[in-house]
């Protein structure tokens, strides 16, 4: 499967399971779920954005770009990697409060939704996972992120079902971004250099 439409996939994926993330918020009462169906829906923006130049990097050189359009993947890796980095920010910013005032989550409904999120992101780290382009690795990594943080739901879920433990929400959630940021950060900075011209690493 050829970069452009490995791509365009895992935006459909991610849209469709952000539409279905919305609806189960409203049905648990979750405003967690709610809340992360928005973020969903922002990364699914960047996905767009990312497929739409991938697309475009995929075109022959011409007049008005004689060194033909791979840049615009590079491009999209960066977007992507600095819509991850602000991201993780803002979920690390929202919890360090919550630290402090943990609230109940609805177990049930989390497990269930957790176990169908992790199938969809599964999937859409399969279509990409053989992708070559920089492209590619940065939304692996943002599948990545969406896998660990719904297995943490889970795991919560599962542990909450026995214990009042509220706090591990939001001790998981920043130990995930914190483990984002370690990785966005590096592809963030190589990339910005290929795309300056640098040479490549390797």
């Amino acid at each position: 499967m050829s970069s452009k439409y490995a791509v365009w996939m895992a935006f459909f994926l991610n849209l469709s399971f952000a539409i279905v993330e919305f609806i189960a918020g409203g049905i648990f009462v979750s405003s967690a779920v709610l809340a992360d169906s928005v973020h969903d829906l922002g990364d699914d923006l960047a996905i767009g954005l990312s497929a739409f130049l991938e697309t475009i990097s995929n075109r022959e050189e011409d007049s008005r770009y004689t060194l033909g359009y791979k840049r615009f993947s590079l491009l999209g890796a960066l977007v992507t990697a600095v819509i991850l980095m602000t991201g993780s920010g803002m979920v690390i910013l929202e919890n360090v409060s919550k630290i402090f005032h943990p609230q109940p989550v609805n177990d049930e409904g989390l497990l269930w939704l957790g176990i169908i999120a992790i199938s969809v992101n599964l999937l859409a780290s399969l279509v990409i996972r053989k992708g070559q382009t920089k492209n590619e690795s940065i939304l692996s990594l943002h599948f990545l992120e969406d896998t660990l943080g719904w297995l943490a739901v889970i795991l919560m879920a599962i542990v909450l079902r026995f214990t009042d433990w509220y706090i591990l929400d939001p001790l998981l959630s920043l130990a995930i971004s914190f483990f984002i940021l370690s990785k966005a950060i590096p592809r963030f900075w190589s990339t910005l250099k290929i795309f300056l011209d640098a040479v490549p690493e390797g």
